[in-house]
């Protein structure tokens, strides 16, 4: 059977990505709307495989008969999209770019993650594809469970396109600017210098600490730390584990080796988060003993922030709902 889908707030980051994803996979689709919220992108003219496609308004008319619909954009923007969403019909909110995902349908969405917790897919109507430093998290952590995690602490670099087209055109500037000594212009998005550096992020870690406990069921427990990165795209990651039992690092890569949604890294010694741009899996680098505290390690890994930590576990959750 095919379906009526939308993506709402089709023209950012996420919504093209979805988009395209959705493109690379005929035959469970006959429909995509492209929707929006924004009065000013209204009757814009776009593209779907190729075909012209108008962006419509996301009201009750541009809705009706949709089977699945994609949210994209702001929280608010996904508020006013599930006020109007039809009875029969599901949607998958894109976590990215959320401030309050928990009050945007009035009460905790399930966080899914593709091949870490699909049961949970079928609790609602409305579904929480998470923040992409959960994806990466809950993929890194799933496999190791069975080897008794005893403590877990990760630091998580996010890229400009976090904040979509405007952090990649203010980090873009900035780095022009550098490069050609020329007047440095404000930085309303970063603050100050992002290009060459590396800052914290404002926004708390505890809404990003909610999914990933959601979506691991509670085990095991993770210490969260968020730093905005100077590069464009994908997600890095250093995560350090300590187990209860014996194992060694030749074990847990082989482990994660395993796992459909990761690929072990052929070069890990090099690898960073370039090399995980418009990829479909998480990489996994270096697995590395502490050993100075028996049973812990440290793991890197990298991963696209739009592709598998955005699209492709969206459109990921949606094949498993229909």
């Amino acid at each position: 059977m095919s379906h009526v889908l939308a993506i709402v707030e089709a023209t950012t980051l996420l919504g093209k990505e979805v988009r395209d994803t959705l493109v690379g996979k005929p035959g469970s689709w006959r429909e995509i709307r492209l929707l929006t919220t924004r009065e000013e992108e209204v009757g814009a003219l776009s593209e779907v495989a190729g075909a012209a496609a108008l962006v419509l308004r996301a009201d009750a008319d541009g809705l009706s008969g949709v089977d699945l619909v994609f949210c994209c954009g702001t929280d608010e923007e996904a508020r006013q999209v599930l006020a109007v969403l039809p009875e029969t019909a599901t949607a998958v909110v894109l976590a990215a770019n959320l401030e309050d995902y928990a009050a945007i349908a009035g009460q905790p969405l399930p966080p899914i993650v593709a091949g870490v917790n699909f049961s949970r897919a079928d609790q609602g109507r409305v579904l929480l594809s998470p923040h992409p430093a959960v994806v990466l998290l809950a993929h890194l952590l799933h496999p190791l469970r069975g080897l008794g995690i005893e403590e877990a602490v990760a630091t998580v670099i996010q890229p400009a396109s976090m904040h979509g087209d405007p952090g990649i055109d203010e980090l873009f500037e900035q780095t022009r600017q550098i490069l050609t000594m020329t007047q440095r212009r404000p930085t309303p998005i970063f603050g100050t210098q992002l290009a060459f550096n590396l800052l914290p992020t404002p926004a708390p870690t505890e809404p990003l600490s909610k999914q990933l406990h959601a979506v691991l069921a509670g085990d095991p427990p993770v210490s969260l730390q968020m730093l905005q990165g100077g590069v464009f795209h994908s997600l890095a990651a250093s995560l350090y584990v300590r187990f209860v039992g014996r194992t060694d690092a030749k074990s847990l890569r082989r482990t994660l080796g395993q796992q459909p949604h990761l690929e072990l890294a052929k070069k890990p010694q090099y690898l960073g988060p370039i090399d995980a741009a418009a990829q479909g899996k998480v990489l996994v680098g270096a697995v590395a003993e502490e050993l100075s505290t028996p049973g812990g390690f440290w793991l890197w890994a990298v991963m696209d922030n739009l592709t598998r930590g955005g699209a492709l576990n969206a459109v990921e959750i949606a094949e498993e709902v229909l």
